[in-house]
């Protein structure tokens, strides 16, 4: 155990290509004998790979010391900026440390090391996502919605998250590609077919109203009907709407 916590401390190094050649053979013949560390670095490199995707901001006020007090470092020793993906790697890496000895102390197992690892890598994961919605602006918020659509995960948070970016970001074409984003998520979350057709009653753009009916008229949403209906018959409708509303409403069986 004690070799395995020593190689999973060097990991986020050796993922970034950084340890001397000496340590980096040692973690690698390590790993080729090692499911469990192995595991962990494929489950690392994942998420650090991921994290270097997103454009570089500052962290909160606090998280840097609150990292810096963790990791045992100190401003001397440290640049005087640091973006956000370096210290999600350095929380990374005080995770592995912490996790690894409190659930092996507590469980023994490592099995239950590795799932509680992952579980954690997972929740971070989240919180990178969440970050990019409520903080970036314009193409980066594009950006962000890309990722979560394309990271696998489509929990309450996040489908909560992609809905209020639909429904209120003041950027039309963030607004269009959460619309995107969520009906490419729909198989995954029943909760997402009911928030589509909801901000139909939202949405005054007629680009947004256009995509909306498009991604229900062609999923066969058939819930969708009335609500498509009620905007084709309401004075106040775009004319262009009107008429596209009226012809797709027609293909849902």
């Amino acid at each position: 155990m004690k070799k395995c916590d020593e190689i999973r401390i060097e990991l986020p190094e050796y993922i970034d290509g950084v340890l001397d050649e000496k340590t980096s053979a040692w973690v690698s013949e390590h790993l080729e004998t090692c499911d469990s560390c192995k595991k962990l670095h494929s489950e690392m490199s994942s998420f650090l790979k991921f994290t270097g995707s997103f454009p570089s901001v500052e962290p909160p006020v606090g998280m840097k010391e609150e990292f810096m007090e963790l990791a045992g470092l100190n401003e001397k020793n440290t640049a005087k900026k640091v973006w956000f993906p370096a210290w999600l790697k350095i929380a990374a890496s005080v995770l592995i440390i912490a996790g690894t000895f409190i659930t092996g102390y507590f469980s023994g197992s490592k099995n239950n090391e590795i799932t509680g690892m992952q579980a954690e890598l997972t929740t971070m994961k989240q919180e990178v996502l969440l970050a990019g919605l409520s903080e970036y602006s314009g193409p980066q918020k594009i950006q962000a919605v890309y990722n979560i659509k394309t990271s696998g995960q489509a929990s309450e948070t996040l489908v909560d998250a992609l809905v209020n970016t639909m429904n209120s970001d003041k950027n039309v074409n963030v607004r269009l590609a959460a619309i995107n984003a969520l009906s490419e998520m729909m198989d995954k979350n029943q909760k997402i077919k009911t928030e589509l057709i909801k901000s139909l009653s939202v949405q005054e753009n007629p680009l947004l109203q256009i995509s909306l009916i498009q991604v229900l008229t062609e999923s066969g949403v058939k819930e969708a009907k009335d609500e498509i209906e009620s905007i084709s018959n309401n004075e106040n409708t775009n004319e262009q709407v009107k008429e596209y509303a009226k012809n797709m409403v027609k293909t849902i069986i």
